[in-house]
């Protein structure tokens, strides 16, 4: 069963204030990969599954090799590491005195258990100087944290060169994709070459 973290409301509005903040920003700034889908205005689920319909249909025409993951980041709100988080959080906008509040808060809470019986008596903090990571299931600024770390990940894998691309037929203008994603569903894709490369070497020479 998944832990959800219940947090003080006062803490939980600032979080949320902080995640919309860095949303305007990345969004103002296009720091988030059009891979990258959700807790965003102007994307649904429904454009991302015919994106990804479309890709599958062209890659059968085209009879081309292809690596294809689908992979859904278990618990991943509550592995990322707080460091990474802050640093890709920065690149979002949001000031050190915002990220030092929020991540000192979930590096030095005690937690209790709470069930239909009450909270448990007994209670756990991190037993040495290393803190607990992750941002907590539950915690409103959680997606855009999460959305913050794979779109480094993702630009990293679009400058090395992986996924997919093709040009279109009718502008011959270069499409890429290196995956599909969702909050933590995530499909990776790896498409062998075509002569796309080669017609866009040629129109880069051409000055096209």
């Amino acid at each position: 069963m998944r832990t959800i973290q219940l947090m003080n409301s006062e803490a939980q509005a600032n979080n949320k204030k902080a995640g919309r903040a860095a949303m305007h920003f990345a969004e103002a700034h296009s720091l988030i990969p059009d891979g990258q889908c959700s807790s965003r205005k102007r994307h649904q689920a429904i454009d991302l599954a015919l994106s990804k319909q479309l890709v599958w249909d062209l890659l059968i025409l085209q009879r081309r090799a292809v690596g294809w993951i689908s992979n859904n980041a278990k618990s991943c709100f509550d592995r990322v590491v707080h460091w990474v988080a802050i640093v890709t959080m920065l690149r979002f906008g949001l000031t050190w005195r915002v990220l030092s509040s929020m991540f000192n808060m979930l590096s030095s809470t005690t937690h209790r258990v709470r069930t239909g019986f009450g909270d448990s008596k007994r209670s756990f903090r991190p037993p040495s100087a290393v803190p607990f990571q992750g941002c907590g299931q539950g915690n409103g600024a959680g997606p855009p944290i999460w959305i913050s770390v794979s779109s480094v990940l993702i630009t990293v894998m679009e400058a090395m060169g992986y996924g997919f691309e093709c040009l279109l037929v009718l502008e011959s203008q270069l499409v890429t994709a290196q995956c599909f994603c969702f909050v933590d569903d995530m499909d990776v894709i790896e498409a062998g070459d075509t002569e796309c490369k080669i017609r866009r070497v040629a129109i880069d020479l051409l000055g096209g």
